[in-house]
């Protein structure tokens, strides 16, 4: 289904959520080198997984469909842990211990969930 659009609006869908996944969690953790270093790293991510994809067969529009399939469900997914972020991170910064502050095991259920759902969407939508 979204692999008959034409390619540029893949593209276009592709940097769209990764634009939105590094604005959000760039809010949620605003640390200079996070903002930097989160896009960059997404975005190699992003070649790798296009890269892999066509060496196992499948085409260029699929790849992109998935890597703006993985951004969407983990962006959703982090969506509980914001208040957690900015905890961390101003407990860090005012030098104050953050080892005792854990995750709940409910949102990395709801991570996974998010992810996984996302991606067997995005599966979905390139047959």
């Amino acid at each position: 289904m979204l692999t008959s659009v034409p390619i540029a609006w893949l593209w276009l869908l592709a940097a769209a959520s990764t634009a939105l996944s590094s604005c959000l969690l760039g809010s949620w953790i605003p640390l200079r080198k996070f903002r930097i270093a989160y896009p960059v790293t997404m975005v190699t991510g992003g070649a790798v997984l296009v890269v892999v994809c066509r060496l196992q067969g499948f085409g260029l529009a699929e790849a992109l469909v998935m890597y703006s399939s993985a951004h969407i469900g983990l962006t959703l997914g982090l969506l509980p842990q914001r208040a957690l972020f900015r905890e961390v991170f101003e407990r860090w910064r005012k030098g104050e211990p953050t080892d005792h502050i854990k995750i709940p095991g409910s949102h990395h259920a709801f991570l996974a969930f998010c992810v996984v759902g996302a991606l067997f969407a995005g599966f979905a939508l390139t047959r």
